[in-house]
């Protein structure tokens, strides 16, 4: 689905959509990045449907941290500057994902909490106690994002935590 293709139906289905997301406390910016990549890409459309008629919260949940990663997947054009992370120290990383983000998530802490971290990055909390709480590879433009925020180097992420 492309802007072009997006009926008025659509449009205000996003519409209610988006405004039912804000009163559940999303934050403004997520749904606005949202709604945009949802007129771009059917998969986060179809997501925000999902979410708007789930009623389970940790269902919820794990759809904001789904559309959240399709955020990101289609804007890779950040404007941010980047710290550079290579993809063998990604490769260090995945050996010990646990001690890594147990590591990241001390740091997090001592600068604010998840919560100060999610207004930084404009992660939804969500999405970043889900990464925090799983034993999964972290996603490149997810450690962008958090290295960004708290200002870490790039020696911060490839040698003290990829260890």
């Amino acid at each position: 689905m492309r802007a072009q293709d997006i009926t008025s139906d659509i449009q205000m289905e996003l519409y209610h959509i988006a405004t039912a997301m804000e009163k559940d406390g999303l934050s403004k910016d997520f749904v606005v990045m949202a709604v945009n990549t949802a007129s771009d890409f059917e998969g986060v459309y179809d997501l925000m449907k999902m979410w708007n008629e789930e009623d389970d919260l940790e269902e919820r949940e794990e759809i904001i941290a789904d559309i959240q990663e399709l955020i990101d997947d289609c804007n890779q054009k950040d404007k941010v500057k980047r710290v550079y992370i290579r993809f063998d120290d990604l490769d260090s990383i995945a050996q010990n994902i646990r001690a890594f983000k147990d590591k990241l998530r001390s740091t997090v802490d001592e600068e604010g909490g998840v919560q100060h971290l999610s207004e930084l990055t404009g992660i939804p909390q969500p999405s970043l106690s889900r990464f925090f709480n799983s034993n999964t590879m972290p996603r490149r433009t997810t450690l962008y994002k958090i290295a960004n925020a708290l200002k870490l180097s790039e020696v911060d992420i490839s040698t003290e935590w990829s260890r």
